[in-house]
């Protein structure tokens, strides 16, 4: 599995639910293949900042052609920050652990 990240941060917290449109329509209107999960989030903190998290079940690659789409959509909002990560081990409930992550931008 592996993941893109989305961040944005925008002038306006009303560009929120611009954002979440556009990411809806991004999916609705397109077959990405392995895509398991679209995720848009809000920070609690800075109401203007919004990420938007792609969950594939394919083997790592690059930037997928759905994220880069989103991103140029996004780019007059505000500033944009993608990045593509790979899982490495998965944890649930209580369990302790120590992992690494391998980070690509």
């Amino acid at each position: 599995m592996w993941l893109e990240t989305i961040t944005l941060r925008t002038g306006r917290a009303s560009e929120a639910t611009k954002v979440v449109e556009l990411c809806r329509q991004a999916f609705q209107s397109s077959t990405p293949e392995k895509l398991l999960k679209m995720t848009v989030y809000s920070s609690c903190k800075y109401a203007s900042d919004i990420s938007v998290y792609l969950e594939w079940e394919s083997d790592p690659g690059s930037e997928s052609v759905m994220s880069i789409a989103i991103c140029e959509a996004l780019r007059d909002m505000g500033l944009i920050n993608h990045t593509v990560w790979t899982q490495e081990q998965e944890f649930s409930g209580t369990e302790r652990f120590t992992t690494r992550f391998h980070y690509r931008e």
